[in-house]
């Protein structure tokens, strides 16, 4: 009978004896530590593996980025210079339409510094500033040899100018009517100057990542520190692969022996290499506030477990060996199901129940185990979300939900096609994953319709993330397609809005008020 206590008999004084709440408390206090360890462990390195993911993604499209920004600006400063030697070619001979063509393009174009025209030998015709050498004089230049060797649309290497300065040249053949070649028209731009180049490569800047820029010599001919502008790289794998493979990202080391996660793009036409790259440490530098948080939130469901076991009694063993052989198993994907079948049939029990409820709730949150994911998209899709709800309103924290709708989808599918209307859709959820944070739910809910859900989050850094998304969007170029915006209504919960399902009816109604009054706007406020 338990609670009785038998007096030893002098051969079995000494032996140990331990009874069913020691037991209880022993076994079922190992389960929980050991569940809370691996669930820790594993959320360190998927947390791990995601920011790092994260960051390789973020950096490999900045790179493409600012090397298609390069290459549309190189692209319309020889389409400039295009014209310009069609209209020269009909009459190389007139002076003054040369020089008023030298004067028009540098005006033009701020970016060309200076603006020459020379004929098939390499002698001076005019130039736009002016330069110390006079009209018909020769110029002695390998870049300019190479330009006219070559009769084609080039960009020279990096070189020193006289001024000292590092400079490319962009030149364009002029070619007369019949085809006789005459000379060619170019400019230079200054790579340390201040300049629509610069702002191109410096305008897409990700905190914590800078980008660099260096020619098929690894000559550096853009970087954020520009005392190193002009220095010859030695060999780095970033730029190697750059310049070989293309586009990508890899896990590399700096010049100073940092480790990098880097992303990397090659210039078609100049076989130029754009790396952009963060230091390792600064993109893993959130980890370890997030596992101090699951610390803190994990804390008080361990010790309610103590709690509960110590006053436990005989009446109650066989609800917590249930509950402790089910605390080893929190990860398995049935685990929510499993504890709600167990019958705990007193306060004690059920409170232990709910922690480890919500225990599972916020590690499926956190290593994102919701693994339903729409088939085009590969988001996760209306079930995953459904699930994701549930466990958001059954853990009873703080989460916001974002409803996005693509503006004028059907004229997509209607104009280009479904099967490019669905390269848009895929385009779309990519960037909405990689504006959202890890942790985060970006979700299909049908057709053009997306959802994003934030769990710790209040409105106004919803509101801040859904603008990130609509401002991307916005200004990303959909391949074949064009530009789209979107709409975005956010609603938080709180206490007009307890559940899941009054969050996402505001949500709603706050992303048909921004269709209304206009599209392409993120509303947080309002019904």
């Amino acid at each position: 009978m338990l609670g009785v206590r038998v007096a030893a008999s002098p051969d079995r004084k000494g032996q140990s004896r331990i009874g069913l709440r020691g037991l209880i408390l022993f076994f079922t206090l190992l389960a929980v530590l050991a569940t809370m360890l691996n669930g820790l462990v594993v959320a360190y390195g998927v947390q791990r593996d995601a920011l790092i993911h994260s960051a390789l993604e973020a950096n490999r499209a900045y790179a493409f980025k600012v090397a298609s920004s390069i290459e549309v600006f190189l692209h319309s400063v020889h389409e400039r210079l295009g014209y310009s030697s069609q209209l020269m070619g009909r009459d190389f001979t007139n002076r003054a339409l040369l020089e008023a063509e030298a004067k028009r393009l540098q005006a033009q174009d701020s970016e060309l510094n200076t603006v020459l025209i020379v004929d098939a030998s390499g002698t001076l015709l005019a130039a736009y500033p002016k330069l110390p050498l006079e009209a018909g004089s020769a110029i002695a230049s390998e870049e300019l040899s190479q330009a006219l060797a070559e009769r084609r649309p080039s960009v020279s290497h990096a070189y020193t100018g006289a001024n000292g300065k590092l400079i490319v040249f962009v030149s364009h053949p002029v070619f007369s009517p019949t085809g006789e070649f005459l000379g060619l028209v170019g400019g230079s731009v200054y790579l340390e100057q201040s300049g629509v180049m610069l702002t191109l490569i410096g305008e897409h800047q990700l905190n914590g990542t800078f980008a660099f820029v260096a020619d098929d010599n690894r000559r550096l001919l853009y970087h954020p520190d520009r005392d190193r502008i002009g220095e010859n790289l030695s060999f780095i794998e970033t730029v190697d692969a750059a310049l070989h493979n293309q586009l990508g990202a890899m896990q590399a080391v700096g010049y100073q022996g940092v480790p990098m996660l880097a992303g990397y793009a090659r210039v078609a036409g100049v076989n130029w290499a754009v790396v952009a790259q963060q230091p390792r440490e600064e993109a893993l530098a959130p980890l370890s506030r997030l596992m101090r948080e699951m610390l803190i939130r994990m804390a008080p469901f361990g010790l309610t477990g103590v709690v509960l076991i110590l006053i436990s009694t005989a009446l109650i063993s066989r609800p917590l060996r249930q509950l402790a052989a089910q605390a080893a198993h929190l990860s398995e994907p049935e685990a929510t199901t499993q504890l709600h079948a167990i019958k705990a049939w007193y306060a004690e029990a059920a409170a232990i129940r709910r922690a480890l409820v919500a225990g599972v709730a916020l590690l499926q949150q956190r290593i994102g185990s919701l693994a339903d994911s729409d088939a085009l998209t590969g988001l996760a899709n209306r079930r995953a979300m459904d699930a994701a709800l549930a466990a958001l309103d059954s853990s009873g924290q703080l989460y916001a939900a974002l409803a996005l709708d693509i503006d004028h989808f059907k004229r997509v599918n209607d104009t280009f096609g479904h099967d490019a209307g669905d390269e848009a859709l895929k385009q779309i959820a990519r960037i909405i994953s990689g504006c959202s944070r890890s942790g985060d739910l970006a979700c299909r809910a049908g057709g053009e319709e997306f959802c994003l859900l934030l769990p710790d989050t209040d409105l106004d850094t919803a509101f801040e993330i859904a603008e990130r998304i609509r401002m991307t969007i916005a200004a990303t170029q959909i391949e074949n397609i064009g530009y789209l915006t979107i709409s975005i209504g956010v609603a938080c919960r709180a206490d007009e809005t307890p559940t899941a399902s009054s969050i996402l009816k505001r949500a709603d109604e706050r992303l048909y008020q921004a269709k209304q009054t206009g599209r392409n706007r993120v509303v947080a406020a309002g019904p």
